[in-house]
């Protein structure tokens, strides 16, 4: 027999969205690989919960929604830094991220802002009895692809989540403010050569700050402006998360979950996996400076922040 929980949103927040595993071997068909911004805490919230660490969440932008239990017992966690409260039976409970809760019929769940970040997570036990299009695993909301056909949720949506399993309560010890500094760091593009030297020491040696053009395609870049010596533009060819363009106006654009599959401009760099979600958490007027690393030191920084996602499986205590 099936465990039915269903959940309304009384309110839908800014932009909450369904983010799953990215959606690989697609881009040649010009299909994004989407999937969570900072896939750091998607992941980590869905192995203290001991899911799957790709699996299916509601990722909140800057503002989180309000809801509501209707049938069953809704068992989730919040991953990230966000405010947020329990009601049930009149009763207010103040929320702490990375740790589970288990809400029964008529609770109520309300997120609110982000802090100092643009994006946290609401994990949940159980399967979303939602149909997929062409086996997608997360929403491009850009392209009106994907789960939920790739729509934001909107207010009053109720969503039905099947196979909910018994569950002991856990939470984990580690502190989110280990795994975020404010290091960038970036490996050459593939037109760095593009630029001056003196050019490409002002991109290194110079802070940028983020525009208010922030969003799942991209991030534009301000306060730093670089030209290329040859050209503005280039063939079109294959572009990817990470990447660095430089488009005429000089600003750079950091493309993010939803970028487009090719482009014309120049890249100078592309950020490294280990540092991308957290460049995607940084907000509006933050100021930062890029650092260069080569391959192979991208490579092992690759492979340690993987190790730190699986260690989390250490930090996790169990409580009644």
């Amino acid at each position: 027999m099936k465990t039915i929980t269903k959940i309304q949103f009384l309110r839908s927040g800014l932009i909450t969205s369904l983010q799953g595993k990215q959606i690989n071997n697609q881009q040649h068909l010009g299909i994004s690989t989407s999937g969570p911004m900072d896939y750091f805490l998607s992941k980590i919230g869905n192995i203290i919960l001991d899911n799957n660490k790709d699996d299916l969440c509601f990722e909140i932008c800057k503002f989180g929604p309000k809801i509501k239990v209707i049938e069953g017992k809704f068992i989730f966690l919040v991953s990230g830094n966000i405010k947020f409260k329990i009601i049930s039976n009149s009763n207010t409970l103040l929320g702490e991220c990375f740790k589970s809760y288990v809400l029964k019929c008529g609770d109520i769940l309300e997120l609110n802002e982000t802090n100092k970040s643009n994006y946290a997570y609401l994990v949940f036990k159980g399967n979303l009895n939602i149909k997929k299009n062409f086996n997608y695993n997360s929403s491009i909301i850009s392209s009106s692809l994907g789960l939920n056909n790739g729509k934001k949720i909107n207010d009053l949506d109720q969503l039905n989540i099947i196979n909910v399993p018994k569950f002991r309560n856990r939470y984990s010890s580690f502190r989110i403010k280990d795994f975020y500094d404010n290091k960038i760091r970036v490996i050459k593009g593939a037109q760095m050569h593009y630029f001056k030297i003196s050019i490409i020491k002002k991109f290194f040696t110079k802070k940028f700050k983020i525009s208010r053009n922030i969003n799942r395609v991209g991030i534009r870049l301000i306060e730093n402006s670089i030209q290329p010596i040859i050209s503005n533009s280039i063939s079109s060819e294959g572009i990817i998360k990470g990447s660095i363009q430089v488009p005429g106006d000089g600003n750079p654009i950091v493309l993010a979950a939803e970028h487009p599959t090719i482009g014309g401009y120049p890249k100078i760099g592309t950020i490294i996996i280990a540092d991308l979600f957290k460049f995607f958490q940084f907000e509006e007027d933050f100021k930062f400076f890029f650092q260069e690393v080569d391959i192979g030191t991208a490579e092992k920084l690759y492979f340690n922040f993987e190790n730190k996602i699986d260690s989390i499986r250490n930090k996790i205590v169990y409580y009644e």
